[in-house]
Formats: structure tokens, C-alpha cells, sequence
């Protein structure tokens, strides 16, 4: 982190978070007034709070830019304060204040990933300026006065610091480098956005250019022309590793070292190309290094509630883990298999007891609301739509839903892409197109999410146009992606096209990106973390994202069985009840294959040696035993050797070098070491049921 006063280097986290905290609750309540139209006296009073706090502890850590800048602002709000019907008529209110909002973000941002040497405050000059203006042109308003000159404000939806210059050079130890694509490959800023997210398995990025190739689609030109300059420094200080990246890296035909400059040489050189292009000089605001943007974006959330660090409860909840799995070492150690011991088992099930007891508090304390990101998500909506001119609203449903903090953190920026798709490109963009398909004129993108099982399901969707799955399965068949026959392909698997890499149907990738951009990389980050995603679409009426996500990538509660030689673990919140055959019906559907008839009602049967192709002495069903398994009203009996007991997992993703196959898919969520060193391979009871 950036270096502060001396004595203050403790304080600096709680700093962080406080005004973190602070800045979501201001977006939160400028979100709120503009939709009404309006200030009360309660939200002018919390904004200047927020304010008045902000300025207060930046200038407590040394932070004066920082300071100054929220001086301004809270300048600016003591007139509106004064006066609060004069807001009325001064929307530039809102993108002054959401500008400052951003700002200090970024700023924020930088201070979390720059080193103590390369920490440079970012000049706010420019912006004091607008802000003095807009407290000058309020003040003339409240007296009834003449107007002052036009007042300079930011776009809306836009990054006040989006033409910031980008410093070359990372200090001792760091390497800059240009970076050509191949010809013609497209989608240029895409691409170089997925080599900086590969760099960073590898070393630490200091700065790039063109800064914002996720956002900006313009930056695919320059990148073609001037190539991609990126300056980083590897980890433990091995840049060859880096390099290795960047040369095995997709699409990338060349690079060569480039020599690093000062800022101010930046500045010069950014002033010198903006003059001869007839422009202003780049603003001055602040765009800096973007290395751990992904990690940083989810710290300090209004619904993180935990005081101390993460990384702390991280280390709790991995002793945890080791103390489940040595405990399952201790009471199933083979030397014990026989023996009465009468006390020893009355301990044992004391100390289960107490661990069960422990994890139960390690998980709530991790548990945390889905409000937070959700509400992060107004905020593109409101700039989205002033942007691109089209009059939709957020609706929020089940955002009191709790799952694991280390999970909220890695959905911030899926759940971003895809708000972002919706507007984009879902939502019509002429409104009497809605209105001839009996539509309300105010599109609508509602986010929803619910407990399902072991398991949270969000739904990201719009009542937009839909996917024409025409379009889709012709750009398929022109890209060389179909693997079967046309008509062979339904609906659903058309829909999911879109998610595959560089797929898109846009002839021209917008600002925001089209649907299909970057959603392979959507799908992946959900994968990371052991969730799916799917798509539905109905043409006319709108899409849906389908994301589902474990509860806890932790410990679970799990009944083990046995299939020949092999131990599956099967989540006890998934099972409804285990039963033999007995008088049970045995049934042999034509569609469905076994069945078994449970109190009248049917239910298919699935062999779990044959499934997962496992030499197995039990055969016959009235031998083996069969397990009731449920999901979203969706019911399987699973047929293995045996039952095995109950016992608590720690539950362990599969190893790297099994990535290559499609184990999720196959219905395997992960492994886990039983008491006697064996692994378990844990049944994941959605996709066994779907599939």
C-alpha cells in the first residue's frame, strides 16, 4: 500500500474501509433523490455528514488531494443545504457529485495497490475548479442572481478520469513492453484486457496504454496503431516469466522492449498528440495502476461486517477444515475398528459436538447479504441509461440472501457484464418498439436471488428484445463453432452459444460491448468459484442469466457411499431419504429407463457404477441401496454398494491438471481426504440431476 504519516500506518485499512463504506452509502442516496426528483432535509444532511467524515479522516491520514477535493464538494452542498429547492433545477449536481464518488474510488484503488516508492497523489486541480464553479453558479441561483458562464460538467456515466495520462515506467526491477496483435484478429481491447488478466498470474502490473480497453471500444484503434504498451514487474523479480506469458498468449504476433519514461514526458507527449489533433489537453484526473482492480472492487463493501481482516478469517476457517479432517483421522483410525471403548466414544462424540458447533460460527461469520453488490449495480443502470438515452429501472429481489464473503467478492464483476449486456444490448432502443409489442415504455432489468438446496441461484434478466437464435446459429456456422448437424441443435443450446469465446453478434462492439463479448470470461469467473451459468431467451420477451453458486466453498455435511471400490460424499441438504428396494415397484419406463415407485409417485433411477463407468459386485438393486435425492422439485434416486455414515467435509477443488475435463459437467463439484488419508469424490446432486 501507498506509505502515510508516520504513526498512521495502522490506521490505513480502517480508513479504507470507512470511506469505502461511506461512498456507497452517498451512491446510494444520490441514486435514491434523482429518481425522485428531489432532496429532503434528511439526505442533504447524510450527504454533507458523508462529506464532512470523508474530508475529516483524509486529512487525519495525509491524504490533502483527497481532502480537498470532498472540501469542495461539501462546499457546494452547504449552499443546497441553505436552499434545497434550488437542486431542482441544477441536475449537474449528481454528475459533479457521482465524478468526486468515482474519484475517490480510484484514488482509493491506487492507494491499496501502489508500493510506498511509486505512490504519486493525483493532481484534482481541474476538478476543484468545476466544483468552485458549480458552488458559484448554486449561490447566484439561491440569491437570484445573473448565472455565471457555463458551468464544465462531466458526461454522464463517463470516468473523470478516462484521458488521465498513464505513467510509463515502474521503478527498479519493472519492464515495459509493446505488444502487437495479429492482423485483423479484432476486438483488439478485449484481447488486451484478457493479457492483462493472464499477466497477473505471473507478476504485478504497474500501468498500461491505452488505460481503459475493458470499458472503451475506441481503444481497439489505438492498440492497432500504436500496439499495447503494458509496464510490470514479476513476481520475487523475474520478469522472464512475464514475458513468457505475453509470448504464448492468443492472438499476440510480436513484441518488442520499450524505454520507460517520467510523468512528466507522459504529460508532454499526451499534450503534444492532443494539440495536433485539434483537442484539449487530457484532463487531470485520475486514472493509475489497474493491477488487483478485481480483488479491490469487492473490499470494504457496505455489507462487509467484519472488523478485522480477511485474511485472518481465512486462516480460521482453513484451521477449521484441519480440524475436521483430523478429527475424522482420529475416531475412524483403522486401530480402533472393534474395540469397546466406552469413554473414548462418549469423548469423541463431544468433541464432534463442539467442532460441529465451531464451524457453524466460522461459516455465519463469513456469511454476508448479496445487497451490497446488487445495489453496486443501480449505479451502471443510472449511467447506462443516460448514456445510451434509454428509460429503464433496477428491481432488486432476494438481495437479503446470504453467501460466503470470499464468493460475494468474485460475483462483483460478472454481475457488472452482464447488467451491462442487458442495457446494451438487450434493452430495445426504440421505445415504440416496445410499445407495438404491448411492452411498458420503461424497460425493466431485475436482479433476483434465492436458496435453492445447498446452493444460491441469481437471475440476471431483462424484458428486452431477446436472442434471435437464427442470428445466432448463422454467426456459429460462419465462425466454424457447430459441432453437430443445424437441425440438431435446440433452442437452448443456440442460446447458450453466446457464451462461448469472442462470440458476438454485433457487427460493431459498442462502449459497453455486446452480448456475447467478454461472456466467456463471465462464465469462467463464475466457474472459479464452483458455480454455472446458463441463458433463456424468449425472442421479444427478454433474457435471463441463470447463475448458481454453492453456498460455501468450505465445509458441508456429507453422506458417504460406497460404489465398488470408490467413496462418493453426496451434501446431506440434498437427500430426502435413503431406502432399500423391498416391496417397492420396480418399473422399466421407455423414456426414463428404471424406475421405482415411492407412496404412488415415480421416480428414475440412476446407477452409479454405470454412470461413472466403476467395476462393482453390486449389481442387483434389492442388493444396494438406493438414496432419494432433491433439487428445485427435481428428484433421482442415486443406486450405490452401501451407506457409509454421516460426517462432515472439507470440501477441496479438484487438482489443475484435471482441468482439461469437464468433471463439473459431469457431476462432480470437488473432493475431499477422509479420516484414513482416501480421497472422496463429492457428488454435485444439480448437475447429476439436469444432466
Amino acid at each position: 500500500m501507498a506509505k502515510v504519516e508516520a504513526g498512521m500506518e495502522s490506521m490505513l485499512e480502517v480508513y479504507i474501509f470507512e470511506t469505502n463504506t461511506l461512498l456507497e452509502q452517498l451512491d446510494e442516496i444520490l441514486l435514491r433523490t434523482e429518481e425522485a426528483g428531489f432532496f429532503v432535509e434528511e439526505d442533504i444532511n447524510e450527504i454533507f455528514r458523508i462529506m464532512h467524515t470523508i474530508k475529516g479522516s483524509s486529512a487525519m491520514m495525509g491524504f490533502e488531494n483527497l481532502q480537498n477535493l470532498a472540501h469542495k464538494g461539501e462546499d457546494m452542498f452547504f449552499v443546497i443545504r441553505e436552499k434545497p429547492e434550488i437542486a431542482k433545477s441544477a441536475p449537474f449536481v449528481y454528475e459533479l457529485i457521482f465524478e468526486v464518488s468515482d474519484l475517490y474510488k480510484e484514488e482509493i484503488e491506487y492507494i491499496q495497490t501502489s508500493s510506498d516508492d511509486d505512490f504519486t497523489p493525483t493532481d484534482f486541480s481541474q476538478n476543484y475548479t468545476k466544483l468552485m464553479n458549480a458552488t458559484a453558479k448554486l449561490k447566484a441561483m439561491a440569491a437570484g442572481e445573473a448565472v455565471p458562464a457555463d458551468l464544465p460538467v462531466a458526461s454522464a456515466g463517463g470516468s473523470a478520469s478516462a484521458a488521465a495520462p498513464v505513467i510509463i515506467g515502474g521503478g527498479e526491477g519493472s519492464m515495459t513492453v509493446r505488444v502487437f496483435f495479429e492482423e485483423g484478429c479484432g476486438m483488439e481491447n478485449l484481447r488486451a484486457f484478457l493479457l492483462l488478466t493472464k499477466i497477473k498470474e505471473e507478476g504485478q502490473i504497474i500501468s498500461y496504454i491505452p488505460s481503459d480497453v475493458e470499458t472503451n471500444a475506441e481503444a481497439a484503434k489505438q492498440i492497432v496503431e500504436n500496439g499495447f504498451i503494458i509496464t510490470f514487474k514479476g513476481f520475487d523479480g523475474n520478469n522472464d516469466a512475464v514475458v513468457k506469458a505475453i509470448e504464448t498468449a492468443l492472438n499476440v504476433a510480436s513484441y518488442e522492449v520499450v524505454e520507460t519514461v517520467t510523468e512528466e514526458e507522459a504529460k508532454a507527449k499526451e499534450q503534444e498528440k492532443a494539440a495536433a489533433s485539434g483537442n484539449a489537453a487530457p484532463k487531470a484526473g485520475a486514472a493509475k495502476a489497474d493491477e488487483g482492480k478485481k480483488a479491490a472492487s469487492g473490499g470494504g463493501q457496505k455489507q462487509s461486517l467484519i472488523s478485522v481482516n480477511l485474511t485472518k478469517l481465512d486462516q480460521l476457517h482453513d484451521i477449521v477444515g484441519e480440524i475436521i479432517t483430523t478429527e475424522s483421522m482420529v475416531i475412524a483410525n483403522p486401530d480402533l475398528e472393534g474395540l469397546k471403548l466406552e469413554r473414548f466414544s462418549k469423548a469423541a462424540r463431544q468433541l464432534r459436538k463442539l467442532t460441529d458447533e465451531l464451524q457453524d460460527v466460522v461459516m455465519s461469520i463469513r456469511m454476508v447479504p448479496l445487497a451490497g453488490v446488487f445495489q453496486k449495480m443501480g449505479r451502471i443502470v443510472r449511467d447506462m441509461k443516460m448514456k445510451l438515452n434509454k428509460d429503464a429501472e433496477l428491481i432488486l429481489e432476494g438481495e437479503t440472501t446470504e453467501v460466503d464473503k470470499s464468493i460475494v467478492d468474485s460475483l462483483n464483476d460478472p454481475l457488472m457484464h452482464l447488467v451491462r449486456n442487458c442495457m446494451d444490448h438487450g434493452i430495445e432502443t426504440n421505445v415504440n418498439d416496445r410499445i407495438a409489442l404491448g411492452k411498458p415504455a420503461k424497460a425493466t432489468v431485475k436482479l433476483a436471488a434465492k436458496h435453492s438446496s445447498n446452493e444460491v441461484i441469481i437471475i440476471v434478466s431483462d424484458d428486452g428484445k431477446g436472442i434471435n437464435c437464427e442470428k445466432i446459429l448463422s454467426k456459429a456456422k460462419k465462425n466454424g463453432l457447430l459441432t453437430k448437424p443445424e437441425n440438431e441443435y435446440t433452442s437452448k443450446e443456440i442460446q447458450n452459444m453466446i457464451l462461448l469465446p469472442g462470440f458476438s453478434t454485433n457487427e460493431q462492439v459498442t462502449e459497453y460491448s455486446g452480448r456475447g463479448v467478454g461472456m466467456d470470461v463471465v462464465k469462467s469467473s463464475i466457474e472459479q468459484v464452483g458455480g454455472t451459468l446458463t441463458v433463456d431467451s424468449e425472442e421479444g420477451k427478454g433474457t435471463s442469466f441463470i447463475i448458481k453458486i454453492p453456498l460455501t466453498l468450505a465445509i458441508v455435511d456429507g453422506m458417504k457411499l460406497k460404489v465398488g471400490d470408490t467413496i462418493f460424499t453426496v451434501p446431506i441438504s440434498s437427500i430426502k431419504e435413503s431406502l432399500m428396494v423391498g416391496n417397492n415397484t420396480l418399473v422399466n419406463d421407455t423414456q426414463q429407463g428404471e424406475m421405482i415407485m415411492i407412496r404412488g409417485i415415480c421416480y428414475p433411477i440412476l446407477r452409479l457404477h454405470e454412470k461413472f463407468k466403476m467395476p462393482t459386485d453390486v449389481t442387483d438393486l434389492k442388493e444396494g441401496i438406493l438414496l432419494l435425492v432433491d433439487v428445485d422439485g427435481k428428484s433421482v434416486c442415486l443406486f450405490a454398494d452401501r451407506l457409509i455414515g454421516e460426517q462432515p467435509v472439507v470440501v477441496k477443488p479438484f487438482p489443475k491438471y484435471l482441468s482439461r475435463y469437464n468433471l463439473k459437467g459431469e457431476g462432480l463439484s470437488g473432493c475431499t481426504v477422509m479420516g484414513d488419508g482416501t480421497i472422496s469424490l463429492i457428488i454435485d446432486v444439480n448437475t447429476l440431476i439436469n444432466s
